[in-house]
């Protein structure tokens, strides 16, 4: 197997974009400031000729290296005896294939950022992607220079996992549900929730915080930082005690400060589990004005199974179409009919009768406004409709 090689992405394409024989991408991440996240941290500064001397977390660094396939930064003699180990050998010669793949859909999608996204001062923006998993990927290419991103899903936070304390056959396995977890992001370009809640939750393998780790290490960054949040935690001893009336699914987080290993630039994505349906938001009622602080920010939805067409998700379309002046969707988010005279939309790609068994989420208006403007076609996959070459996608500027 060959070493990995890093390479640099042409002038105004995002990191990710290496042409597909070279996987490697310099980087350094890092992991869980808290014990809860990984074993033993080991805090190292970048090197005087980096960009940035913002410390970064050594091992953390190490394992998202390893997961993510890239050979590791030398130093840590835990992280250098596992990269010479068979399995990972193996493992990294696969996801070289696998990112190999998913490179060019990436290029595409950054050139049509360039030249259709212009989102005023984005590094003062926060970008807010609701029901996102995992997927700092999609948002990185599109939003690449966002202060912060702030996610929420049902998948837990989870962790990094602690490699130091694993058997080889426990190495071995972890390295296997890396794989799984990551196969259908790299092939669909989306997560499908009912397959997350087996990939990632494993007890070599679990949560949101690994996937996060992964894409950020094949994005070239630097964790400085992983640290559980707590939003409310008044609510959070509240629902602890016996005997409370509790919500079914209590509310957690994860905060993963990173720095670009090329520019120094300092971001993070903020991670919140929890049910966010209204019904359930009545245990948490201050969650949506709590994110519509970020306001003026930048809404992102893909791949939503059409949860804020009906009324479930009132509270989280009403803080969207709030706080956001722009919003980048395919026809899954916010339906077209709730984008008023106040919001300019501007269509691409196809539109599409949803997929089975979402049928229900089909919009006639949206099939007319396509009909009547000639949309501008997209070169990529976006959404549900990623093999069939019928991928649309809308933004909405207000």
């Amino acid at each position: 197997m060959n070493t990995s090689i890093v390479a640099r992405a042409p002038r105004g394409l995002p990191s990710f974009a290496l042409c597909a024989g070279a996987f490697a991408l310099a980087l350094a991440v890092a992991a869980p400031a808290s014990a809860q996240m990984t074993k033993t941290s080991t805090t190292v500064r970048a090197p005087a000729s980096a960009a940035s001397t913002v410390a970064y977390d050594q091992r953390a660094t190490g394992t998202a290296q390893l997961l993510a396939g890239i050979t590791p930064t030398p130093g840590d003699p835990v992280i250098d005896k596992l990269a010479s180990s068979i399995s990972w050998k193996l493992h990294a010669e696969q996801m070289q294939k696998d990112w190999a793949n998913v490179v060019p859909r990436l290029a595409e999608m950054a050139k049509w950022r360039d030249r259709e996204l212009n989102i005023p001062e984005p590094g003062k923006k926060t970008l807010i992607y609701p029901f996102s998993g995992p997927d700092y990927l999609n948002a990185a290419v599109l939003f690449p220079t966002h202060k912060e991103y702030v996610f929420f899903s049902l998948e837990n936070p989870g962790r990094i996992p602690d490699v130091e304390s694993m058997t080889d056959k426990q190495f071995g396995k972890l390295l296997e549900y890396t794989r799984g977890a990551m196969r259908d992001i790299f092939q669909r370009n989306y997560f499908i929730t009912s397959y997350m809640a087996k990939q990632l939750g494993t007890d070599l393998f679990k949560g949101t915080v690994p996937v996060m780790a992964i894409m950020l290490a094949l994005d070239n960054k630097r964790i400085v930082s992983v640290m559980p949040v707590d939003m409310f935690p008044e609510l959070t001893k509240q629902y602890a005690e016996p005997g409370t009336d509790r919500p079914r699914k209590r509310m957690s987080g994860a905060r993963i400060a990173f720095v670009d290993a090329k520019t120094g630039a300092q971001q993070q994505i903020t991670y919140y589990s929890l049910d966010a349906t209204d019904q359930a938001l009545v245990y948490y009622p201050a969650f949506t004005e709590a994110i519509a602080r970020h306001q003026p920010a930048t809404g992102f939805l893909k791949s939503a199974s059409y949860l804020l067409h009906d009324h479930q998700f009132k509270k989280t379309r009403d803080m969207l179409l709030g706080a956001t002046d722009v919003i980048v969707e395919d026809d899954t988010g916010i339906p077209y009919r709730y984008f008023s005279k106040s919001w300019q939309v501007k269509l691409y790609g196809q539109y599409a009768m949803p997929i089975k068994p979402m049928t229900y989420g089909f919009q006639p208006d949206l099939r007319d406004a396509y009909a009547a403007q000639k949309s501008t076609p997209i070169s990529f996959p976006f959404g549900y409709h990623w093999k069939n070459g019928k991928s649309g996608l809308i933004v909405a500027t207000k």
